[in-house]
Order: C-alpha cells, then structure tokens, then sequence
C-alpha cells in the first residue's frame, strides 16, 4: 500500500495511515470520493474530509448522477409528434410527412392544399343543397299559396302518353266466330 508508513516495533508493527484511510494495515479507505460514488461517468470533487460533489455529464443530475434529465417533460409535441429526448436536448418525430419543425407545427404546403379544397368541396355541398331545398320551397309557394302550378301542363302530358301507350297495348278481347253454313 502507498498510503501507509510502517513502523516496526517490538511487538510486531505499527502503520501510520495516509488522510482518509485507517484500520490495522490501513485497509479501510474513508475518502469520499471512492471509484463508484459518481455514477454514469460523473466525476468526483472532494470538498472536505468527509463531503464530495459530483460534477455530472450535462444529460445527469443527482448527489450520484444517479438522475436522467428529462429534456422532454415539458414539451409538446403538436399534431402527434412524438418527443424523443437526445444528449442535452430533445427533438420532436413527426409521425405524419405532412408536419416538420422543431415541434412538427408547420404544415405542409401539401395539406394545406388538400384541406383547401376539402373545405370548398363541403361549401359547395351546402350551396347544392341549399339551392335544391330552396327549389322545391319556391314551387310550393308558387302552386298552394298563388295558384300556379308549373308542372300542372307537362304533368297532364306524361298522364296522356301514358294513357295512349296502354291503349294501344290494350287488345280487343278474343271474338268467338261461329260459322254458319247456308246453302
């Protein structure tokens, strides 16, 4: 051992211990700072005889190191971006190829486009709509509240082709013909 003076004496020896160890043979060893007291390649500093700090790689904290930063606990990723923390930072996955940025917030030009005409296709629905229901008010306004019945005459038309058309289908029943033979 390094840390040891050994005085031999009558009786057998006597060890003088370095600072920080102690025991028969200065086996015991009191630093604080001992191989495994920082954890995750953190390095020790002793500040006293029995205290130490632990000077922690950026991504630890902790007596020990003992503490993985969270750099993703208060963020938030938008539309579904996933957080994924790297050494002293973090960064957002977009899951969609329609979103990038450092918190997948910006849109592509692609889905802005498609919801553009998502959205006129859907006021276009309402406008068709609209004007077929206005439609069929304004001839029931015309036919009960005025009297005029814009279908009244191509309504009596089709009745008549109808009427005709099962006419002629129509066959006269068959005729029984009895011949009579005169002489």
């Amino acid at each position: 051992m390094s840390n040891v003076k050994v005085e031999t004496i009558v009786d057998g020896y006597n060890c003088s211990c370095s600072q920080g160890f102690n025991g028969s043979n200065c086996q015991v060893d009191n630093r604080p700072c001992q191989s495994n007291t920082c954890w995750n390649n953190g390095t020790c500093n002793q500040t006293s005889d029995t205290t130490f700090k632990c000077l922690c790689k950026p991504e630890r904290i902790g007596i020990h190191c003992e503490i993985q930063i969270d750099y993703c606990q208060n963020v938030t990723c938008l539309n579904n971006g996933v957080c994924k923390p790297l050494l002293g930072d973090y960064k957002c996955e977009c899951l969609s190829k329609s979103y990038s940025g450092k918190y997948c917030g910006i849109v592509s030009q692609t889905l802005v486009v498609h919801q553009s005409v998502s959205t006129s296709f859907g006021y276009l629905c309402y406008l068709m709509i609209g004007c077929i229901c206005l439609f069929f008010i304004l001839m029931d306004i015309l036919k009960y509240c005025f009297g005029i019945d814009p279908t009244k005459d191509q309504l009596k038309r089709i009745q008549r082709r109808r009427r005709r058309g099962r006419m002629k289908n129509i066959k006269p029943p068959p005729q029984i013909r009895k011949f009579i033979y005169i002489n």
